[in-house]
């Protein structure tokens, strides 16, 4: 079994074993001439939070999250439209409680049906799925990102979020 090297140095560590996706994602950079640690040095990386004045964190996303109440359908060309609970929401994207994950970079449109401030607010989007991470046993919570919003959807997110 073949390992990849952890550095560039002339006795590097050989990784061996592990998953078959590990191997096989070791494999396809061993082709590519990469090492383990140069590939995760040219991988992004997600918003971090950093620390602002007087200590306090502050979050590197581009955009203010505003925690809502509701449902959305997720609706995926060829399949079946799934539901899941709203989690946040941003004027750049939505974070979704579903039952199953769902893989990153998938097109989809998005149904809201959300209730905040004592007003309901339904409206639709496309967007692409970004991350999917395991929510406690509660299910994945699945962040995705808009793609063109019409002027309703667009005029809903920003009363949402102010």
């Amino acid at each position: 079994m073949t390992g990849l090297p952890l550095t560039g140095s002339p006795n590097p560590v050989q990784l061996v074993g592990g998953s078959s996706a590990g191997r096989a994602y070791r494999e396809e950079l061993a082709r590519q001439g990469l090492s383990l640690g140069e590939a995760n040095a040219q991988a992004p990386t997600a918003p971090q939070a950093t620390a602002g004045p007087a200590g306090q964190s502050v979050e590197a996303r581009a955009a203010e999250r505003k925690k809502v109440s509701g449902r959305a359908r997720v609706i995926l060309p060829g399949s079946a439209a799934v539901t899941g609970k709203m989690i946040d929401i941003s004027l750049t994207g939505a974070c979704i409680l579903m039952e199953d994950g769902l893989p990153s970079k998938r097109v989809c449109a998005l149904e809201f049906d959300i209730f905040h401030g004592g007003k309901r607010y339904a409206f639709s989007a496309q967007a692409v799925s970004v991350y999917a991470v395991l929510a406690s046993g509660k299910g994945f919570k699945v962040g995705f990102e808009f793609g063109p919003r019409g002027p309703s959807a667009q005029s809903a997110i920003a009363a949402l979020v102010a």
